[in-house]
């Protein structure tokens, strides 16, 4: 009997949330892990921008929380983000959200989402020192093909917003991405084949 349940887990799909604050590696690390299981990748700049009517690649410096990044709007591109999931899921399939997830209540929506879905949740919180963080957000502005807005300006004030992790927020990995991508993605993939 237990090794029935035991394999009807593993056979669960999954909504893999890469999440933490901006300059974190989220999106690069989502797209790697995508490329690499094949799973479609939801990028909450990009549903940001394309519910603005905005290219994904448009500039939008605006201050923090305001705009697009409102609470009211962030509510909105998260309600997107668990719309367009939830076709892979309902045929079976696993998805990679890429969000910042800042909010403790648009985290226990996705798990909402996966058990309507008969999925699991498994979170991946990006980390790393804030002096890598500061050259990523630097370098970012310069690289005419991203999606993100984060700012160093803006690193502070989304640190102080950003709700604790809570008990509920697992299986939990707390993913060092100041290292070579390569090493970091083969962390994670580890990770999530444990749950597969």
């Amino acid at each position: 009997m237990l090794a029935i349940i035991y394999a009807d887990l593993r056979n669960q799909a999954l909504v893999v949330v890469i999440f933490g604050l901006m300059g974190t590696g989220k999106t690069t690390l989502a797209r790697a892990l995508g490329a690499a299981l094949g799973w479609p990748v939801l990028h909450s700049d990009a549903v940001r921008k394309h519910l603005a009517g905005m290219a994904p690649t448009a500039r939008a410096p605006l201050e923090f929380g305001k705009g697009i990044y409102a609470e009211d709007f962030s509510a909105r591109t998260y309600a997107e983000m668990r719309r367009l999931a939830a076709a892979p899921l309902a045929a079976g399939g696993s998805v990679i959200l890429d969000a910042s997830f800042k909010r403790a209540q648009e985290r226990e929506l996705v798990h909402e989402l996966a058990r309507e879905h008969g999925a699991r949740v498994v979170w991946v919180y990006c980390q790393c020192a804030a002096q890598v963080v500061r050259e990523r957000l630097g370098i970012r502005l310069t690289n005419l093909q991203a999606i993100s807005n984060g700012r160093v300006e803006l690193l502070e004030a989304q640190a102080h917003d950003f709700d604790p992790l809570r008990r509920e927020d697992r299986p939990l990995l707390r993913l060092n991405t100041g290292r070579e991508l390569a090493v970091v993605l083969e962390e994670l993939k580890s990770f999530v084949q444990n749950f597969l």
